[in-house]
Order: C-alpha cells, then structure tokens, then sequence
C-alpha cells in the first residue's frame, strides 16, 4: 500500500512540475516539486527505494526534455540515494533538520544536473550553482517547509513545538 501511495504522491508531483509550477517562479527561479517528494520517500523508505523512485521520476522528466535525456535519471537517482543513506543518521523531525536536508538536496541534484548538462565545458557549473541553484534550492526549501507545515496541522491536529523552548 505504501508503494501505490508513494507512486501516485510522485505522479502528482511530476504533474504539477511539468504543468503548474511555471507559473510560480520568481525571477526565473522555480521550486523543484518533485525532489520535495523524493525527499521524503527517501528519508522513509531508505536509499534503495530513493535510487529507484528517483530514477523513475528523473526519467519521466526527460520525457518533457529530450535534449538533457538522461540527466535527470541520474541526478534523482544520485539524490534518492544520498536521502535514503542519511536517513539512519538524522531525525528529520524538527524543522530545522527538514529544512537543511532539502536545501542540500537540491543542492545535490543541481550540482550532478548542471555537471552532465554543461560536459565538456565544466568551468560554468560553479556559476550556475550560485546564479540558479542557491536560488532554487532557497524556494524549493521554502515551498517543503510549508507543506510540512501545512501537512502537520492538517493530519497532527497542530504544530507540537519542543516544550524546553517553551519554559526554558
């Protein structure tokens, strides 16, 4: 069941990236839906089912772009891998934590992404990590972190904040 579950989840999220999330971008910057989402089954599934959920994601979306075919597979899948591995050494329950995995994560993906795309001429990638995939990975955080939280009120009935914060 939480297969079929995690399928659907990353179908909806190729969905609304290839169709929707154009019309959010700010100053040609667009959140990257679909690492959200791979994120997540990483950190709850484990690296093998993060290599794979994210080669097929990064497959689907050479679909839409031909002229990078197979940058993507590769880019989800190294992402998959990398989130499922730290997923025995972190507690990604506090927002903080959450927050970080998914900026380094997009992080990740653009720095193999923008490697493949731009072979031979590799000098530009430090460039474009700084011009495009800091940016990014700000939005795409932003975007996670909200419907973390979002997703927190609507099924924990709240935010639970730590109670040492609270009296200390």
């Amino acid at each position: 069941m939480k297969t079929l579950s995690n399928i659907l989840l990353l179908l909806l999220a190729l969905l609304i990236q290839t169709s929707w999330v154009s019309k959010i971008g700010i100053l040609g910057l667009k959140p990257d839906v679909v690492l959200i989402v791979l994120a997540y089954i990483g950190i709850s599934r484990g690296q093998i089912e993060g290599t794979l959920y994210g080669f097929a994601s990064g497959f689907l979306l050479d679909v839409f772009d031909p002229d990078a075919m197979g940058i993507n597979a590769l880019s989800n899948s190294v992402v998959g891998f990398a989130v499922g591995y730290t997923r025995i050494g972190i507690v990604a329950e506090d927002l903080r934590v959450k927050a970080l995995l998914l900026f380094m994560t997009v992080l990740l993906h653009d720095l193999v992404f923008f490697t493949f795309a731009s072979l031979p001429n590799v000098s530009v990638v430090p460039i474009r990590l700084i011009q495009v995939g800091v940016g990014t990975a700000l939005y795409t955080t932003a975007l996670g972190i909200c419907l973390s939280l979002l997703l927190s009120i609507r099924f924990n009935k709240g935010i639970y904040l730590d109670a040492r914060r609270l009296h200390g």
